[in-house]
């Protein structure tokens, strides 16, 4: 207790001469930075007086150039309107030429169709007609032979032979099959995992491959491309050099990197950073710069930023960054540069690794065609035997049908002839009459084709629609942009007055503050002097409690080496006992394991006496004796028993049941087989009919699915424009190689200041404008009288809700379609002409609301 007392005592005083040091340390920090802001408030108020200067002199112009912009609005407004007007009237034009242009296409093309039917229907009669006269000739030289049906009946009984011994080698040829079969789905499975693998590697290399084409279409590519960085260190790089990556190192660029050899002036980095250029593989032109980088722990770029050089910056693995000038940016996720970078070393990996995975590859699937060519070869013996037995089997059956037949040919000749001699004296009724159809058709048609040809009309009328389309897109994006620079000089007045604002109350502040300043420096100084004799008192107390405190400190040692020998002697015996209780542990746990054991090997032994009894109905002990097999006979192996098991049970269900009544069932199916022959030929003839119908409604299909194509491609263009204020996209038909109507489609995209990319690669405000543009582009070819649209504008910002409501002002007036909107966005609901709504329930009842904005503004505007 005394050493801690004398102690205390100790560590008091060395806090409080801490404590002198440091007020006096901070009391002449805040003296120096009292002094700098003094000289930073007196700039600031210089600054402030030449910015408001040159601030006064922008407003003046600002307002001149609205003042012109207000007469160039009104001229561009008036030639909307001409343009408005004179499309209205062509397109009026153009649909009344297009429907009777249809009309007598549709027409014509119906009669070309009844055509080919009746040209199909006569050449159908006549080839009835040969048939016909076929049939007589067989029906009248056929007649019953004795000597024949004999030499059927023997060749009946050679065949039956013949089909037993094929049966016995097809088994044999099954268990063949069975087993290249089983190798070859061992093999074909290992090929599968390794092609998997290479697909893997191929698949993220092509897209990695295609994520580092050149970025620009230009001649200079960027400096990014030329770098390798070691990895984990994109993030640095990227944060390091930010949007200078994106500049090439050609000198024909306007903006480029240019090589410079003045390293031995440049100055060393602090000692705790490790330069940036150790871990990358740039140019030349971006050694200076490299050099003057250093990468630090993300927890020592503050404490070394004070010592940078100018030029100088600290960055961090995880991407913070450090400046000489004191600029501070913490990590902010991944740059597109550095994530280029990783995916260059991401793009060598692959690279390597692909290499080992194709030699793997090489040896599985070399053992995978080795195995399927195995059982390809088994299965096709198998298929031979299987294929000859059922060749043999349809051979005895066809002679017994033959058989059959012979008997019954005698009988039914004579029917058959009066009947084939019937039909063909429909058949050639059927012929006059088709023939006369034809000549009737073909009249037609050369009717048809000597009228009127509304083409070159139909061509005229499009050409002065399209044209007088264009001279309103044209006239509505030259309104749009004097608008939009209407808007931006608004916005800059409002930001030059605020700014004005701002600077005026800056100086106000600056000359506020260094007032205060110069105050708060004169006491700082006058409390510095007040600390200059503290620390020769602290230091004399300080030497007298030293004194003491070696004393008192030689007294604890000798107590604190007598409680040692104590508590050493109490440790051994702790242990002894931790010892001996270990030991008796270990010994109940081996017990309990064996007595666990015994149990287990009883329960087991009583299941299987209950399966015994229950398999056999016999004790355990007299089961050998059913098995035929001794008492000290040696088991069979466990797997043998198996498989023998197996056999015997597929060699009972391969014989199956007698069938008594065969030769009825095949004297039955033998004639529903004749049935279906004929009913084939007659599906066969049905699906060549349909087939041509469906070729003719496909090459129609096409003609007029790429007329579509073409009408709503026209569309989306002009309304991709009108939604976005410029930009341009398109829409590319990918055609289907089976079926040409079953084709995809892709949208290409382009906003203003961007490079063409499919619609996935848009931002969800632009891929919510790019869809309203295809979807209304669908909508304007055969426009409805109310459309329904539910918040569609929610993934919107004000700016594009705004164009979205012009476009829906613009349709309306032009389709006369009535639009139903479903929205919670305040811009679109201010564009409406009636608004509908339902209050909240007030003492449990809600009513619907209906506002008339048009009739409550006219009437606003007239109070």
């Amino acid at each position: 207790a005394i050493v801690a007392r004398f102690k205390i005592e100790q560590e008091n005083l060395d806090r409080e001469a801490e404590r002198a040091a440091n007020r006096a340390k901070e009391l002449d920090a805040r003296a120096r930075q009292l002094d700098t802001d003094i000289a930073r408030e007196t700039g600031f108020i210089t600054e402030a007086k030449d910015t408001l200067v040159r601030l006064d002199a922008d407003l003046a112009a600002i307002r001149e150039a609205e003042r012109n912009a207000v007469r160039e609005e009104d001229n561009a407004r008036k030639d909307l309107e001409t343009a408005d007007e004179k499309r209205i009237s062509t397109d009026a034009h153009f649909a009344e030429i297009t429907h009777r242009a249809a009309e007598a296409r549709a027409k014509l093309k119906s009669l070309e169709t009844a055509l080919g039917e009746r040209k199909d229907t006569v050449a159908r009669i006549a080839k009835q007609l040969q048939v016909l006269d076929c049939q007589i000739r067989d029906i009248t030289e056929k007649a019953p032979d004795a000597e024949k049906i004999t030499e059927v009946s023997e060749r009946g009984l050679k065949l039956a032979q013949d089909i037993t011994g094929i049966e016995v080698k097809a088994i044999a040829a099954e268990d063949a099959s069975k087993t290249a079969q089983g190798e070859a789905r061992a093999r074909r499975d290992d090929a599968a995992r390794v092609r998997l693998a290479a697909n893997a590697f191929s698949t993220e290399r092509e897209t990695i491959a295609k994520l580092l084409a050149p970025a620009n279409d230009g001649d200079f590519p960027p400096v990014v491309d030329h770098i390798r960085v070691s990895p984990g260190y994109e993030t640095a790089l990227g944060a390091a050099l930010g949007d200078d990556l994106e500049a090439p190192i050609s000198t024909d660029a306007s903006i480029h990197w240019r090589r410079i050899d003045v390293s031995s002036e440049d100055h060393a980095l602090p000692a705790d950073a490790e330069p940036l250029v150790m871990h990358a593989e740039a140019p030349p032109e971006l050694a200076r710069r490299l050099r003057q980088i250093g990468v630090v722990a993300r927890s020592e770029g503050a404490r070394l930023q004070p010592h940078l050089k100018p030029g100088q910056r600290l960055v961090s693995r995880e991407g913070d960054l450090w400046r000489w000038d004191g600029f501070v940016a913490a990590a902010d996720g991944v740059t597109p540069a550095a994530q280029r970078l990783a995916y260059k070393n991401r793009l060598l990996e692959l690279d390597r690794r692909a290499a080992e995975v194709l030699a793997e590859a090489k040896d599985t699937i070399d053992a995978e065609r080795a195995a399927a060519e195995a059982a390809t070869k088994a299965d096709a013996e198998e298929r031979r035997l299987r294929q000859l037995w059922r060749e043999k089997q349809a051979e005895l059956a066809q002679v017994r049908q033959q058989l059959t037949v012979m008997e019954k040919l005698s009988r039914e000749s004579e029917t058959r002839l009066a009947a084939a001699t019937a039909q063909r004296g429909r058949a050639d009724e059927d012929l006059t009459a088709a023939q006369s159809r034809h000549v009737e058709i073909e009249a037609h048609i050369v009717t048809m084709s000597q009228g009127e040809d509304l083409e070159p009309q139909l061509k005229a009328a499009q050409a002065d629609a399209e044209n007088a389309r264009r001279q309103v897109a044209e006239a509505r994006v030259a309104l749009g942009g004097i608008e939009r620079d209407r808007q931006i000089r608004a916005e800059r007045i409002r930001h030059a007055s605020a700014e004005v604002a701002r600077w005026k109350g800056r100086q106000t502040s600056a000359e506020e503050q260094l007032t205060a300043l110069q105050g708060r420096s004169t006491e700082t100084k006058a409390e510095l002097q007040n600390f200059a004799g503290l620390p020769d008192k602290i230091a004399k107390q300080r030497e007298t409690l030293m004194t003491e405190l070696a004393r008192v400190e030689t007294e604890r040692k000798t107590a604190a080496d007598e409680l040692a020998t104590a508590e050493n002697a109490i440790r051994a015996a702790t242990q002894a006992l931790r010892t001996a209780q270990a030991g008796v542990a270990q010994a109940r746990e081996t017990n309990a394991r064996i007595e666990t054991r015994l149990e287990g090997a009883r329960h087991k032994r009583q299941d299987e006496a209950r399966r015994i009894r229950e398999t056999f109905e016999v004790a355990p002990e007299n089961c050998l004796s059913i098995a035929a097999l001794a008492a000290d006979a040696i088991l069979p192996p466990l797997p043998d028993v198996d498989r023998q098991l197996a056999k015997l049970k597929a060699d009972r269900e391969r014989l199956g049941g007698v069938n008594l009544q065969a030769d009825e069932d095949l004297v039955a199916l033998s004639a529903q087989l004749d049935s279906m022959t004929a009913e084939r030929t007659d599906v066969e003839q049905a699906i060549a009919k349909l087939r041509g119908a469906i070729g003719q409604l496909n090459k129609e299909g096409k003609v007029r699915l790429d007329e579509a194509f073409k009408l709503v491609n026209g569309h989306f263009e002009r309304l991709f424009t009108h939604l976005f204020g410029g930009g341009e996209a398109r829409l590319e038909m990918i055609e289907s190689p089976e079926d040409p109507l079953e084709g995809g489609l892709e949208i290409i995209a382009k906003p203003p200041g961007k490079k063409p990319a499919t619609l996935s690669l848009l931002s969800g405000g632009e891929q919510t404008l790019t869809a309203l543009s295809l979807i209304f582009a669908v909508f304007l070819t055969n426009p409805s009288p109310i459309c329904v649209l539910d918040e569609v504008d929610a993934p919107l910002d004000d700016a594009n809700v705004d164009r979205f409501c012009r476009l829906m002002e613009q349709m309306a007036a032009e389709t006369a379609t009535r639009f139903l909107v479903i929205t919670h966005h305040p811009m679109t609901m201010a564009r409406m002409n009636r608004l509908f709504g339902v209050t909240m329930a007030e003492k449990g009842v809600s009513q619907l609301v209906s506002v008339d904005l048009q009739t409550a503004q006219s009437f606003q505007v007239a109070v």
